[in-house]
């Protein structure tokens, strides 16, 4: 008898623990990891977010930039993390669904060590030419690429990144080539793009928003990479309705957590970031940089991972793209 209400009081206190995780956090400090350098377009994002996690919960939140690796190192550092919710990930593509297919071995498994919370946010890639090219739109662009096989370059932020990848899949569908210019990061390729060094670049649309509208004399954007039209760059045309159907290519930016954080937790955070996209500050604040606010449950968001990896898996392997 006596080990038997030894049992019960072990159940009913595990019980109660786990139905406590969610009632009592946050109750210190929320640091969100941003794995890349400071001022790039997640910044905004994790700032506006930990804004309203203040708001509502009267917790203080700092932000951390931890570059490095293709986002691997600040992604790491995150799954490596106390799974109790106080540190979290600014996510995107790169890290969730293009270096698991691409490096041999990675500092963390998407799904176990680091687990998805909720879209943030989405936006289309934009393709911007330099003015040296001497094209107005998108049918010289096509033209002046066949003409020139072999003296035309294009920057990514980086070999494997988005970046590299997007341009890969669009020479292949348009028929035409140009050769891989790999920068380490992205405002590296922006820099050459407006010195005139490369002849063109698919930016995702925040980090090109700003120098589409006041470089006019630098730059040219030809079309974005989503069905529609963005609403940021209304009179900048589509891939597919310039030709290339079906093609729909956007990045993303989500919130993360490691992968052993409690599921009430879990689902307490991804409820009070549906609320914090829903109004306030933080829509407006991403529309500001051309993303569009969207939110979605953990399992909404490990679907679309698991969906863009294989994607992302087949086209890395189709061109041989591998990293030194």
């Amino acid at each position: 008898m006596n080990h038997l209400l030894r049992l019960l009081a072990v159940a009913v206190f595990a019980t109660s623990s786990f139905a406590a995780h969610g009632d009592t956090y946050p109750n210190k400090l929320i640091k969100i990891v941003v794995p890349f350098p400071s001022g790039g377009d997640l910044d905004p994002m994790a700032r506006g977010l930990g804004d309203h996690f203040r708001a509502v919960w009267g917790q203080p939140y700092i932000v951390e930039n931890r570059p490095g690796a293709n986002a691997m190192i600040g992604t790491g550092h995150v799954a490596k993390a106390v799974g109790d919710g106080h540190t979290l990930l600014i996510c995107s593509p790169g890290p969730m669904t293009i270096n698991p297919n691409l490096y041999p071995k990675t500092p963390y498994a998407v799904g176990k060590d680091i687990v998805p919370v909720s879209l943030i946010g989405t936006t289309p890639m934009i393709l911007v030419a330099s003015t040296r090219m001497q094209v107005t739109n998108y049918a010289e662009f096509i033209a002046h690429l066949k003409a020139n096989v072999g003296k035309v370059f294009y920057a990514s932020a980086g070999t494997g990144n988005l970046t590299h990848l997007v341009p890969e899949v669009f020479l292949s569908q348009a028929g035409v080539s140009a050769i891989h210019t790999p920068f380490r990061g992205g405002q590296a390729a922006i820099t050459d793009l407006l010195g005139g060094h490369v002849d063109f670049y698919f930016n995702p649309l925040p980090s090109a928003l700003g120098y589409v509208r006041t470089k006019k004399d630098k730059v040219v954007p030809l079309a974005v990479t989503s069905l529609e039209r963005s609403p940021y760059l209304p009179e900048v045309p589509t891939l597919n309705e310039l030709g290339l159907k079906g093609f729909d290519v956007n990045s993303w930016y989500g919130l993360c957590a490691p992968g052993d954080v409690p599921k009430d937790v879990l689902a307490k955070l991804s409820a009070e970031t549906a609320k914090a996209l829903a109004s306030g500050p933080l829509p407006e604040r991403l529309r500001a940089v051309g993303t569009t606010p969207q939110a979605s449950t953990p399992e909404q968001l490990a679907e679309q991972i698991r969906r863009e990896s294989a994607n992302w898996a087949a086209i890395i392997k189709a061109k041989d793209i591998r990293v030194d």
